[in-house]
C-alpha cells in the first residue's frame, strides 16, 4: 500500500493514485512528475541522483536528462502555487536534485487523508466525444459525425438530460 504525504505546506501527495493535491483540489501534473515528486518526498532533504529519479519515472527506460529536467519544472510550476513552493526542489548540479521544502508528514494508512464526498448534482450530465473515421474513405467522415449528433439528439428526449 503506498503513502499519502499528507502534510508538506498546502500538498498532499497519494502516490498509489498518482494524484497531488493542493487542499482538497486535484493538480494537474503528470504521472512522471508525480514519481519524481514521490522520490523526492522519500528521502526529505537528502540528494536523489539522476540516475535514481529516471529510474523512479521511468523504470527501465534509458531517457536523456532533458526529460528529467522538464518533468521537475513541471512539478516546480505546481508547488509554485503556494509562496516559495518554486524553491522547495534543489538542483545539485550534475549530482541531482533535493527536496527542501516543509516537513513531510507521511501517513501509511490511505485512508487518513480521505477528500470528502461530493454531492452529486441534481440532473445527470453526459459528455459526448466525436467519433473518428477508422476507414481510409475520407467520404465517410459524415457517418463519423452523423452518430455523434444521432447521440446528442436522442438523449435529451429519452432521459431527460440537458
Amino acid at each position: 500500500m503506498a503513502t499519502i504525504y499528507a502534510q508538506f505546506g498546502p500538498f498532499r501527495l497519494d502516490a498509489a493514485a498518482g494524484l497531488l493535491f493542493s487542499g482538497e483540489n486535484p493538480l494537474m501534473l503528470g504521472s512522471r512528475a508525480v514519481a519524481l515528486l514521490g522520490a523526492l518526498l522519500q528521502k526529505p532533504g537528502a540528494p536523489v541522483s539522476k540516475d535514481a529519479l529516471i529510474e523512479a519515472a521511468w523504470p527501465g527506460l534509458a531517457v536523456e536528462d532533458s526529460n528529467l529536467t522538464v518533468q521537475i519544472a513541471a512539478v516546480r510550476r505546481a508547488l509554485a502555487q503556494c509562496a516559495g513552493g518554486h524553491d522547495w526542489i534543489e538542483t545539485l548540479p550534475r549530482r541531482g536534485y533535493r527536496y527542501v521544502g516543509p516537513t513531510v508528514a507521511p501517513s501509511g494508512d490511505r485512508w487518513d487523508n480521505r477528500l470528502p464526498i461530493r454531492a452529486l448534482p441534481e440532473k445527470p450530465s453526459v459528455a459526448v466525444l466525436p467519433f473518428q473515421n477508422l476507414s481510409d474513405d475520407p467520404a465517410q467522415d459524415y457517418f463519423a459525425d452523423g452518430v455523434v449528433d444521432d447521440i446528442v439528439s436522442a438523449l435529451p428526449a429519452s432521459n431527460g438530460f440537458s
